[in-house]
């Protein structure tokens, strides 16, 4: 099985509809299916084959190596993102991402919270206010989804 045949039967699988070249890249690398393959070389390649839509990433880190790994190493990848085009989007797609996002969120903020800087109440009122925010943002996104699941059981 190519690589590229590979990347489509993971991106049609795949919770996220928008999938990171280099996670990707190191899935298949994982997998043993592209091995000695550059991620440049994946990428064209991928890009170059009509089953996939590109759309630009996020430099996570700011440009600075260390923290792009920090980021990757919590699953979050720098880069363009791939999706397959025989893959229709539906609301519960963009529900999903949007609640695993807010749901990332909210556990960022708590891991803020437990490194705050002791007796920093500034700080402390600033996280505590975001919190609070986040929960009042994540029960609305769980809300929508709960929704958009209920419509598309409706619908089929």
């Amino acid at each position: 099985m190519s690589y590229t045949d590979w990347a489509e039967k993971v991106l049609a699988d795949d919770e996220e509809f928008l999938v990171p070249v280099k996670k990707l890249w190191l899935q298949a690398m994982d997998a043993g299916v592209a091995p000695g393959v550059s991620l440049d070389e994946f990428a064209q390649t991928l890009q170059a084959d009509g089953r996939f839509e590109f759309y630009e990433g996020i430099d996570f880190g700011d440009g600075a190596p260390e923290e792009r790994q920090m980021m990757e190493e919590l699953g979050y990848f720098s880069g363009p993102r791939v999706r397959l085009l025989a893959r229709e989007i539906t609301a519960i797609d963009l529900a999903g991402a949007i609640k695993r996002s807010t749901d990332r969120m909210m556990e960022a903020l708590q891991e803020a919270w437990d490194l705050r800087p002791e007796g920093d109440e500034e700080a402390e009122t600033e996280l505590l206010e975001l919190m609070a925010m986040a929960q009042k943002l994540q029960r609305e996104v769980n809300q929508v989804m709960e929704e958009a699941v209920q419509q598309q059981e409706e619908d089929e």
